[in-house]
C-alpha cells in the first residue's frame, strides 16, 4: 500500500507540475482503488499503511477539488487546514520495485516470463528459468547446451539439438 502511495504521489506530482490534470485525476481515482482494496485486507502496519495513503490522498486532490479536501483533512483529524501544509515528499526507496519480470525464451523464441528479485544472480535467474514448466516442456529430454542470462532483461535457454531437429 505504501510503495503504491508514494509511486502515485511521485506521479501526480509531475503530472501537475507538467499541466497533466487529467492524467493526475486518472492516477488519483487508481489509488481510490487500491485504497478500497486494501480496507477489505488485514495485516501487521496495513492500518498505519492505509492511513498514510488516505493522508497523501487527501493532499493529492487538495489543489484540484480544494472544498472536498478540507473536509478529508478535518475529518482525519486534522485542525489545520490543508491548504496551509506543504506537499508531501515521496520516499524515493518505495519507487524501486524490489522484484523484476523477465522473458524467458528458449532459442531465441519467448516461453515465458519469470518474476525474481531486482539483485538476483545470473545462477539464480538460470535456476529458475530452467525450472519453467513452459522450458520443460519445449526441451523435452535434451540438455541445454548453456543460458544467456542478461540480468534484468532476459534469460535465453540455448538447446542445439532443438535447431537440428526442427
Amino acid at each position: 500500500m505504501r510503495r503504491t502511495a508514494h509511486k502515485t504521489l511521485n506521479s501526480v506530482s509531475q503530472n501537475i507540475e507538467s499541466l497533466r490534470y487529467n492524467v493526475a485525476v486518472a492516477q488519483i481515482y487508481e489509488l481510490t482503488h487500491a485504497l478500497s482494496a486494501a480496507l477489505d485486507k488485514s495485516g501487521e502496519g496495513l492500518d498505519w499503511a492505509i492511513r498514510e495513503a488516505a493522508e497523501l490522498l487527501v493532499q493529492m486532490i487538495g489543489p484540484m477539488l480544494p472544498h472536498l479536501g478540507e473536509d478529508c483533512w478535518e475529518r482525519l483529524g486534522y485542525n489545520t487546514l490543508l491548504a496551509d501544509q506543504p506537499w508531501p515528499q515521496v520516499e524515493q526507496a518505495l519507487l524501486v520495485d524490489d522484484m523484476i519480470t523477465i522473458a524467458v525464451q528458449v532459442n531465441g523464441k519467448r516461453r515465458d516470463e519469470l518474476t525474481v528479485a531486482r539483485n538476483a544472480t545470473k545462477d539464480e535467474i538460470e535456476a529458475a528459468a530452467l525450472k519453467l514448466d513452459a522450458v520443460k516442456r519445449t526441451l523435452g529430454d535434451v540438455r541445454p547446451d548453456r543460458v544467456v542470462v542478461v540480468p534484468g532483461r532476459i534469460a535465453n535457454v540455448v538447446a542445439k539439438a532443438l535447431l537440428s531437429s526442427g
